[in-house]
């Protein structure tokens, strides 16, 4: 981008020189014209290619609205009340995981869910979440590969140790936004007031790989099993 924007200011120069010549300006006229211009150029690319660098503007209103921590906690509260409501019974299963892998181009998109979650209303509130929260923000936040199309995964996976959901999608400067991500959670956690968000904030980190972010909340098992028997206390 950078060798783009200097040819151009080559050409920019020479038209100028060439105006200025036959306008009839002296030489110290020219030189200070072309000086001029060059230094405003160099700071023009410096500036464009820091902020090139950066989410914009609009990104970061986005993200902070509704990140994946909090997504997370509203499909925890959407389960909690299933529990609640008995369409859920504890305990729930110990080993369990959906994956979905999406794509979208400009004219097309497709993908899937494969789940091992054996309770129905499990599965679906889970694939919901999925379809309905976590891929519309995962394609929000994605950028378009070279082949013009966007790909993400999301997997919810649970054991006896955590429940954890592991996002990742395609995204240019993959590195700093990833460092981006990560102040965004570690502020979240501490001006969120919601202890289950709150504790997921602080759970949640975001890495890179190529150009993949890849972001993962772990929570607790203790905690998800804590959660969900108060939900059947208040039920009684």
């Amino acid at each position: 981008m950078s060798q783009l924007n200097k040819n151009n200011s080559i050409i920019f120069l020479t038209t100028l020189y060439l105006g200025l010549v036959l306008a009839g300006a002296t030489p110290q006229v020219l030189t200070f014209a072309a000086l001029t211009r060059n230094f405003d150029v160099q700071n023009e690319i410096e500036v464009r290619d820091d902020l090139d660098n950066k989410p914009d503007s609009e990104e970061l209103e986005s993200f902070s609205k509704d990140d994946f921590p909090v997504l997370f906690a509203e499909l925890l509260k959407e389960i909690k009340e299933e529990v609640k409501r008995a369409k859920i019974s504890l305990p729930i299963q110990t080993d369990f995981y959906a994956d979905g892998e999406f794509h979208k181009s400009e004219f097309s998109g497709g993908g899937g869910i494969s789940s091992t979650v054996s309770n129905q209303n499990l599965s679906l509130v889970i694939q919901n979440a999925i379809n309905q929260k976590f891929q519309p923000k995962a394609f929000e936040l994605a950028d378009y590969d070279c082949e013009k199309s966007k790909n993400i995964k999301i997997k919810l996976e649970a054991n006896s140790a955590d429940l954890s959901l592991k996002i990742s999608f395609t995204k240019s400067n993959a590195e700093l936004f990833a460092e981006f991500l990560n102040q965004e959670f570690s502020s979240s956690s501490v001006s969120v007031e919601n202890a289950l968000s709150k504790k997921l904030c602080e759970n949640t980190k975001a890495t890179s790989e190529n150009n993949q972010v890849v972001i993962v909340t772990r929570l607790p098992r203790g905690s998800l099993d804590e959660l969900l028997k108060n939900a059947k206390a208040e039920s009684k």
